[in-house]
């Protein structure tokens, strides 16, 4: 009895102790955010910990990235909207992270990029309710944690301006290249929904060159076998949309 005892003090006392450190955490953003810009400090210190290959640096990593984001929410600093393409790309893998804790600050982040974003442009963003399948991400099974993931990246996809494209493939590049297991299989997911949902458009508005050039060199780097189902459907995709264009840019250099 004593034993349980200890322990729920020992519980309660590291909870008191980590809330304080994200309290101290979210004071040391405001002061980083008044000596370097955003762009500084997701470059240098955001995104390197999201790739990492150790859990626990990727949940720090995600700590301070939602400490980051709220101080830009609270501030008004719709700047943060520039890396919007390559975080909601770095984010992506991590919905699907083995540590639960990395899957809801994952989501955390993402809803907290999508209200700047809204707020920056001035405009209502339709995006859904996120918060309310974070208990999908919860869930035991892998397979409930992937389908909550691509539910998660229809909502967010719909809020995508086409000038994040090569920023958001880029970040899914570099997850194909660094990330094992279900991180690779969501990153996958949601680069298929985002070319289903705006292929037409990225075929009619953009160069296809660098989208194509991102894939090939996925493709002759490849790690992992689950890879190549998701870039040869998003290979096929870009081809409906627009033939010629795609299969001139796959197979010729440029």
């Amino acid at each position: 009895m004593m034993l349980k005892i200890r322990k729920s003090q020992q519980a309660a006392q590291y909870l008191q102790l980590l809330q304080t450190s994200l309290k101290a955490l979210g004071r040391l953003m405001v002061v980083l955010l008044e000596t370097e810009t955003t762009s500084g400090f997701f470059q240098n210190i955001v995104h390197r910990s999201m790739t990492s290959g150790n859990t626990w640096e990727r949940k720090r990593a995600l700590q301070t990235c939602s400490q980051l984001l709220a101080v830009c929410e609270e501030r008004g600093r719709g700047d943060a909207c520039k890396h919007f393409g390559s975080l909601v790309g770095l984010l992506v893998p991590l919905t699907c992270d083995p540590m639960p804790t990395s899957r809801q600050l994952a989501v955390t982040c993402l809803s907290s990029l999508l209200r700047i974003q809204a707020k920056a442009t001035n405009r209502v963003i339709q995006t859904g309710d996120i918060g309310s399948l974070c208990e999908g991400l919860n869930d035991c099974s892998t397979v409930c944690q992937l389908q909550t993931s691509s539910k998660i990246a229809r909502i967010v996809c719909r809020s995508f301006s086409l000038e994040h494209t090569i920023d958001f493939m880029m970040a899914i590049k570099d997850t194909f290249r660094k990330a094992k297991g279900m991180r690779v299989r969501a990153a996958g997911k949601w680069m298929i929904t985002f070319l289903q949902m705006h292929g037409k458009d990225i075929c009619r508005d953009l160069d296809l060159s660098p989208i194509i050039y991102i894939l090939r060199s996925c493709m002759s780097s490849l790690q992992h076998s689950t890879n190549m189902p998701f870039l040869c459907q998003a290979v096929a995709i870009l081809t409906r949309c627009h033939t010629d264009i795609t299969i001139d840019s796959f197979f010729h250099r440029r």
